[in-house]
């Protein structure tokens, strides 16, 4: 199955490279030096034998090897021993959003449109609304590519007529709690923790990512991937319309999540977080942007008591807070959330220093308040780059300094669907892209771990050499006689005999006290259709 699908995924990147959107993709000879190796058959270290295992009868794991950029910075997404790793610079500059409670659903490529005059309704539609809301609205439409998205603020189409009567919707927002959502897998979203956190994102991929899409389909589908911890479902990672799949990755040791602390926009000071006082989240994420799929680094902070106003938000005003309302009046114990927006720039506590003084006059001890950049980001200067005639970043090179969608006339920091009044702080927050996560969902520190793979129920090595069946008792060969007899005359004269001397019979049998079975992995989540 395996070299079946790296089949597909060579002719989806290929054939991705060769549209607009990815030109100059390369797709050839991968024997030349600096070629795409995302292409490559996950078992062809193994011959490509993906049933091939070790000579201790363990079973063989696909490694992927992909790649990604934006701004011609290049981060790499790999997997080898169900281990995924995400490295990238150091330092990378991130923007702050929060989502709404909402989903931005797009009228389907093809679809036919509701009057703009049951807009008022689509909240809490009738069946004939709901069926058409189904039918012909969406979260993403991979076959209708860029075309689907509609910017921000055009929401009423008017059928290029002057007659308001034939007027339809681009584009509706739907609370999570919506009734299309009721019968998702899984359940809908009427009893969700309120969505009060932001997440601090930034681009990792170009749309598609056709470099990294083999390891990154392989990854989404693995027991590790679509894990979202408490700090990520109170900035709605788990709401799959909003987030497609995300994967929970843990940073490196000497990795950190950094801020600003300067309290001078023209002065750059970043300092560590604690994330002791200042916990946080980190992910990996898959997210429809113009209607069609990048990769994002996303991290969630909170106070350490899981309260405090310093990041928790949810607008008092439209109907997703109306339905928290409900739930609250219904004699739901809802969790605390802030409906005050009082403190726009956030305190994070900072990693304690042995020096006082940072030069600057500023103590790196207690919380510091997030000082942003007000530049698209402090690695983008701005300007023509000489090479191409093309600017390096965004024409103006400035920060958005205001929430919402990115492709609006407004110039928002991210999604239709996120705040305004939740800016970006560019760059007050970095994060190193030096990160992990283990795709079969157990940690390395597990006693069990590795252990007696090779005979998993006495099926994986020579035979079970005890008989006995116990997959906790595993049976070894070895050859008949005496080891460890010392034939040093310096030891011999002096009569020391070796305390670990044995008598070998031909097998010997070992009892786990701790053990698994042998670490294995599931197979790619199917490419998107049309790619």
């Amino acid at each position: 199955m395996f070299k079946k699908l790296v089949f597909t995924t060579g002719l989806a990147v290929c054939a991705a490279a060769s549209t607009s959107a990815f030109a100059g993709g390369d797709c050839g000879d991968l024997s030349s030096a600096g070629q795409n190796l995302s292409s490559l058959n996950p078992y062809y270290y193994n011959g490509g034998d993906e049933n091939g295992v070790t000579d201790s009868g363990i079973p063989h794991l696909p490694a992927f090897y992909g790649h990604m950029q934006t701004n011609n910075t290049y981060r790499f997404f790999n997997v080898n021993e169900m281990v995924g790793t995400m490295i990238g610079e150091g330092k990378h500059g991130m923007w702050r959003y929060q989502d709404n409670g909402t989903v931005r659903e797009y009228l389907k490529n093809g679809g036919t449109g509701l009057p703009a005059s049951v807009l008022g309704s689509v909240q809490d539609p009738d069946a004939a609304t709901l069926a058409a809301l189904e039918a012909n609205y969406t979260h993403h439409d991979p076959a209708g590519s860029w075309g689907t998205y509609r910017a921000d603020g055009d929401q009423i189409n008017d059928n290029g007529t002057s007659d308001p009567s034939d007027d339809y919707l681009n584009y509706v927002d739907l609370t999570i709690s919506h009734a299309k959502y009721d019968n998702k897998p899984g359940g809908g979203y009427d009893n969700h923790v309120p969505i009060d956190l932001p997440g601090w994102y930034c681009t990792m991929s170009g749309p598609e990512y056709p470099n990294a899409r083999a390891a990154m389909r392989f990854a989404f589908a693995q027991d590790g991937a679509n894990q979202v911890g408490p700090l990520g479902k109170r900035a709605g990672l788990d709401i799959k319309e909003n987030y497609l799949n995300v994967l929970r990755l843990e940073l490196f040791p000497d990795a950190n999540a950094w801020v600003n602390t300067s309290g001078n926009v023209d002065v750059i000071d970043y300092q560590p977080v604690d994330a002791k006082r200042t916990p946080y989240e980190l992910y990996l994420v898959e997210r429809p942007f113009f209607n069609e799929e990048y990769l994002f680094y996303v991290i969630v902070f909170a106070d350490r008591n899981q309260r405090g106003r310093n990041f928790s938000y949810v607008r008092p005003d439209g109907a997703y807070y109306e339905h928290l309302m409900e739930r609250k009046a219904n004699g739901e114990n809802l969790p605390w959330f802030n409906t005050r927006l009082n403190k726009r720039h956030p305190k994070f506590a900072i990693q304690p220093e042995e020096s006082a003084s940072n030069g600057y006059g500023h103590q790196h001890k207690g919380k510091r308040r997030a000082t942003p950049v007000n530049l698209f980001g402090t690695h983008h200067p701005g300007g023509v780059n000489p090479a191409t005639g093309n600017n390096y970043t965004i024409p103006n090179g400035a920060c958005p300094a205001m929430g919402g969608d990115y492709g609006a006339a407004y110039y928002g920091a991210a999604w239709p669907n996120n705040y305004q009044e939740i800016t970006p702080l560019c760059d007050a927050v970095m994060v190193d892209i030096k990160a992990f996560i283990n795709l079969d969902g157990a940690d390395w520190n597990d006693t069990g771990k590795y252990l007696a793979n090779a005979t998993v129920d006495g099926q994986q090595n020579v035979g079970d050499h005890d008989s006995d069946g116990n997959p906790q008792t595993r049976g070894y060969v070895d050859v008949p006689g005496q080891y460890g007899a010392y034939t040093d005359p310096y030891l011999l004269n002096k009569g020391t005999r070796n305390p670990e001397a044995f008598t070998a019979t031909g097998t010997q049998s070992k009892y786990y006290v701790e053990s698994q079975e042998a670490v294995s992995a599931k197979e790619s989540l199917p490419f998107t259709p049309g790619l």
